[in-house]
């Protein structure tokens, strides 16, 4: 190693690793505990490629200009990142909703408030996520909460990054993708499967996320 290498990773602060969250499945019904297992060890799977691209982009220079072929290689990393950090967080966001049957959104919430603004009632929205839920191809259904005007947006989000809505935050996730529903449904029940997700979904987490 040169001097000048020497001194460049010398300087570098290595980079946080991502540490994978764990999740109680214990009252959760309607999906199968293998299901439930892959599901989680598919986002372990996220965790450990995200600090592999950390670590991949911490040896990269920071003190001059890059090669034109170092250029090409940091740049496929960043969006292999973006990718697998989403896929972390979204996964995170979908497993901490996950804790079985409740009594549905208090009426008092600002989340209950944020339903009657944006979609007339808990009902609407609901049917709203079904209609999106229909989108062909993998993905996920979010619900966005603006804290501004507390208002709801559901959107469709293709893979992990297209159709993220910047200045909103994401309070319900809906993991469309196949791997999630395979083992307990057949493809043509992504209905069913999406009932069982409501009927397990913690509201007074999103009522939290919402406040």
């Amino acid at each position: 190693m040169s001097p000048s290498q020497l001194a460049r990773v010398s300087t570098l602060i290595p980079p946080t690793p991502i540490i994978a969250a764990k999740f109680n499945f214990d009252r959760v019904q309607g999906l199968s505990k293998r299901a439930l297992d892959l599901h989680v060890g598919l986002y372990e799977t996220y965790v450990n490629e995200a600090n592999s691209m950390l670590e991949q982009l911490h040896e990269f220079p920071r003190d001059h200009k890059l090669l034109p072929a170092e250029r090409l290689q940091r740049d496929g990393l960043v969006h292999r990142f973006c990718f697998e950090h989403n896929g972390v967080t979204l996964h995170e966001a979908f497993f901490e909703g996950l804790v079985g049957p409740g009594s549905g959104p208090a009426a008092s919430s600002v989340f209950s408030e944020a339903l009657d603004i944006s979609f007339g009632g808990f009902d609407q929205w609901q049917k709203d996520i079904v209609e999106l839920a229909q989108t062909r191809g993998v993905g996920w259904v979010i619900t966005f909460h603006s804290k501004d005007d507390n208002r709801l947006i559901n959107a469709w989000v293709d893979d992990h990054t297209r159709g993220l809505l910047q200045g909103m935050s994401p309070i319900v996730a809906f993991d469309l993708w196949e791997h999630a529903y395979l083992l307990d449904f057949k493809p043509s029940q992504r209905s069913d499967y999406l009932k069982v997700l409501f009927d397990n979904i913690d509201w007074r987490l999103i009522e939290q996320r919402c406040a």
